[in-house]
This record gives structure tokens, sequence and C-alpha cells, in this order.
């Protein structure tokens, strides 16, 4: 079977860019005519698939969407993530929108805008209902999934390795001499959830320590009505059996904790030592500032952008599950155990 011309293979016939072959393609700004009939003719020649119809390339660059849950437009993990798709999609001649939509998928108006825009792909954002997702990818558009899993459908996935971030917070902690190491976080909130909770259990078996339970918070943060609510954080720790140090399944869980122990005496790292999961901006400006696992969300980004370029070449073959390995970045809410302080003295 005769193997079908991508982007890639024009760019490398051409001795240009792919981002100048799709900027030349779809009538963007910044490549010379002569350019651009040079890259039509050999596309053509070439029997590329992709050459987009003239009257749609010279009067816009093909944009794609982002959909994103409503509620989650204005936080800083969702912006930034959007800040790094549209640099990522600019660097192809692209162009990226955003939606926002109820998490329950109710709202219709994005497929009417999916038809009215005819995107050339979706970038899906946030935690939806299988159904609701399913209802996206059948729309027909290059579909790719960032930070979530729908393990019941067959789509393109880039995601952070969450268990291997919480499985190099513990060992962070470990090395810094805890042995009495807790857990806060609700596996069931989503796939990267439960995984950061299986990376602490497997973590903490592997190097040999106990798994306790009473140090082991395994919360409800979703309500009823699919709110986030981290107010069991403050009423349901037992302040009185505290391990030497937790890991916290993402930031704001690390932020409410250390001001709930700071109200109550304790001090971090002196008394708690902790560590976060995602590395908000924020993060830096905590007292003390909090050691986090960073969300590498520029590198997801980018990958996502080019899963998405590659499989508009490549609908036939198999999806892909892309994990980006994050990076601890230490600060000083982690310290040795105060006993082992003392004993070093």
């Amino acid at each position: 079977m005769k193997k079908k011309v991508t982007l890639r293979d024009l760019s490398e016939k051409l001795g240009l860019s792919t981002a100048a072959v799709s900027k030349a393609l779809r009538g963007h700004q910044g490549v010379s005519e002569a350019t651009r009939k040079l890259v039509f003719e050999t596309a053509h020649a070439m029997k590329y698939r992709g050459i987009p119809e003239a009257e749609s390339a010279a009067q816009t660059a093909p944009c794609s969407f982002i959909i994103v849950d409503r509620r989650e437009l204005t936080e800083p993990h969702t912006m930034s993530t959007y800040f790094f798709i549209t640099n990522a999609m600019k660097a192809h001649g692209l162009e990226v929108a955003i939606h926002g939509v109820p998490m329950d998928g109710g709202d219709r108006a994005i497929f009417d805008s999916i038809a009215r825009e005819n995107p050339m792909a979706l970038f899906l954002f946030g935690r939806f209902s299988q159904k609701f997702a399913e209802e996206l990818k059948d729309t027909g558009k290059t579909t790719v999934v960032i930070d979530y899993d729908y393990p019941a459908l067959n789509v393109d996935v880039v995601l952070p390795n969450d268990y291997q971030g919480a499985f190099t917070a513990v060992q962070h902690l470990v090395h810094a001499g805890h042995h009495r190491i807790g857990y806060i976080g609700d596996k069931r909130l989503s796939p990267g959830f439960h995984d950061r909770h299986k990376g602490f259990i497997d973590a903490l078996e592997y190097w040999g320590l106990e798994a306790n339970s009473k140090h082991i918070y395994d919360m409800r943060f979703k309500d009823a009505f699919g709110n986030i609510d981290f107010s069991p954080i403050v009423t349901q720790i037992d302040y009185d059996d505290l391990p030497t140090a937790f890991f916290c399944a993402n930031d704001p869980i690390a932020y409410i904790l250390n001001n709930s122990l700071n109200a109550r005496g304790f001090k971090t790292p002196d008394d708690i030592s902790m560590v976060g999961f995602d590395n908000l901006d924020s993060s830096q400006w905590q007292y003390p500032p909090l050691t986090s696992v960073n969300y590498p969300r520029e590198h997801i980004a980018k990958k996502a952008v080019e899963l998405m370029l590659w499989r508009q070449d490549d609908r036939e073959s198999p999806c892909n599950k892309i994990l980006v390995q994050p990076a601890l970045v230490v600060r000083q809410s982690v310290t040795t155990p105060r006993k082992k302080r003392q004993l070093s003295k």
C-alpha cells in the first residue's frame, strides 16, 4: 500500500519548516508568493490530500476549538493551557478559539458553533461526561483530549504522568527523612487524581513504608451539583494525629491545609512538610513557598498540537496516549522531621 503523503514529507521535500508549508497552503501571511506557488505545485505533484480550498484558505487561517468546562474558564490552570496551545497553533500559522460549556454537556450551542464555523480540530480540556465526549468525537472533527482520559473512547490523549509525579513527590519526602507520610485527595474526582493516589500508595510500598489509613484522606470534593469544594480539608483532618509530611493531590489542597495547620499553631515545614501538584504560579508566593510537582503545560500543549496535525494527515492509525513526565519544583515547604533534626544536633 502506497504511503500517504504528510505535511512533514512536503517540508522535507521543499527544505522548509512544517510551519512554513502550513502557512503557504492555508494562505497565511508571512510567506512569499513564489514560495506559496512552489508549495502548492509540490503538494499537487506529490498528491498531498490536505490542500485546503483556495477560497477558504485565502479568507483566514484555519481555526481549532478548545472546549472547556465553563466553570473552569477563569482558572489559572485553564488559562495557561489556553495560552500555550495558542502559541503552539500560531507557530504553525493556525488559530484557536476557546468555548466554555456546562460540565453536563447540556449546552447544545457548541455543536451549532462546530457546524457553523467548521473548525479543523477540537481540543477537549476538562472533565466531561463520556456521552458528551462521544458526541463531540462523532462530529467527525479531529479530536485531541488534554489532561483527562476517557478509557472507553477511542481518541488521542495528551496528559501528564500523574502516577510518576506522585511517586516523585513521595521520593522527595523520603529522601528528606520522612517515614510517616500522609495523603489528601479525591481519587474519584478524575483519572488523574486516581493515578496520583495510586502513585502515592505504590511509592510507600516501594520505600517500605506503612500506608497508615489514619493519615490517608481520600475525601469527596465534588458536591451533588458538580462543584468542587475543598472545605472537608478543614473539618475532617485529625489534627491530634498528624504525619510528619503530606502529599497533596493538587496545589489548592496544599494551600488550604497549610492555612488550616497554621491556624492551629502548626508551622510549615518545621512541624509538617508538604508537597503539592500542578506548580501553579501562586505556589511560589505561598508562605512558605510550596514544593510542587510541575504540570508541564507548555510541553503538553506543543505535543497536543503536533498530535492534531499528525492526525490530520493520518486518519487510520491507532490512537495515541502520550504521557508527559512531570518534574518536581523544590521550594521551602519540605524539611527533615523535627526528631531527626534534634538527633543531628
